[in-house]
């Protein structure tokens, strides 16, 4: 009787050995299934790593080539204002006559450029400015000498000053005519490097005037180099030194 109920078990083991084997071979159909979906998948959507970086690539190039179309266009409108704006006028090539005409030494009517036009407007304004700064800086130096002569009690040495009256001293445009007695004055007055360094100034402008006359014949133009105020400046400082 015991064999008897120890059989029934066994069947039961070998049952559930054969639910396990059917279950493991239906997840291999499934798998195999599953490669089979993924390699059916079109070839569109399979893009291996090599070609992305070459899409990567070309895009790049095809940015670049945009920005630097885009800078060029820039740049090339900016020189087309820059050639129309100048004074107003429009910009036109020269002709063969005027070519002729340029190549000519003599020819006082050459053709300006641009560039040239743009160069001679700066000169312009860097004159009219320098003309301003020298106005201003005579103005200073005629306040001061006349302070120095009317009022010494307010007057105070400036050594900025001082240069700039004695590098003016001899050009009656800087120093006027009217002024010049209380320059020669004050110039008179001074001692030591100050009076070598205007010793030397005047000794330079009479040799420069001198030379100038030994190369002329006319009687009459050394006349007028003689009496000029330049001249004359010179060798009255040399004398008041004396």
């Amino acid at each position: 009787m015991a064999r008897t109920e120890l059989e029934p078990k066994k069947q039961k083991r070998k049952s559930k050995k054969r639910k396990h084997e059917a279950t493991q071979g239906s997840s291999d159909d499934e798998v195999a299934n599953k490669s089979l979906i993924v390699d059916e998948q079109p070839e569109e959507t399979q893009v291996e790593p090599e070609e992305r970086v070459k899409i990567g690539k070309a895009s790049k190039r095809k940015q670049q080539k945009q920005d630097v179309t885009a800078i060029k266009e820039k740049r090339s409108k900016q020189s087309e204002e820059t050639n129309e704006d100048v004074e107003g006028d429009e910009v036109e090539g020269p002709t063969a006559e005027q070519l002729e005409e340029a190549a000519k030494p003599e020819n006082t009517n050459a053709i300006v450029t641009v560039r040239q036009k743009k160069k001679q407007k700066h000169l312009k304004r860097l004159e009219e400015q320098k003309d301003q700064n020298a106005d201003k800086e005579s103005k200073r130096n005629e306040e001061y000498l006349k302070k120095w002569k009317d009022n010494r009690k307010e007057w105070k040495f400036e050594k900025l000053r001082q240069i700039s009256i004695q590098q003016t001293a001899f050009d009656e445009q800087k120093v006027s005519e009217e002024l010049w007695p209380i320059a020669l004055e004050y110039l008179a007055s001074s001692k030591g490097a100050a009076k070598t360094m205007l010793t030397k100034l005047a000794d330079d402008v009479i040799q420069e005037l001198d030379k100038k006359c030994e190369q002329l014949e006319d009687e009459a133009e050394r006349k007028i180099i003689v009496e000029s105020s330049r001249y004359q400046r010179a060798r009255n400082l040399l004398q008041n030194f004396d």
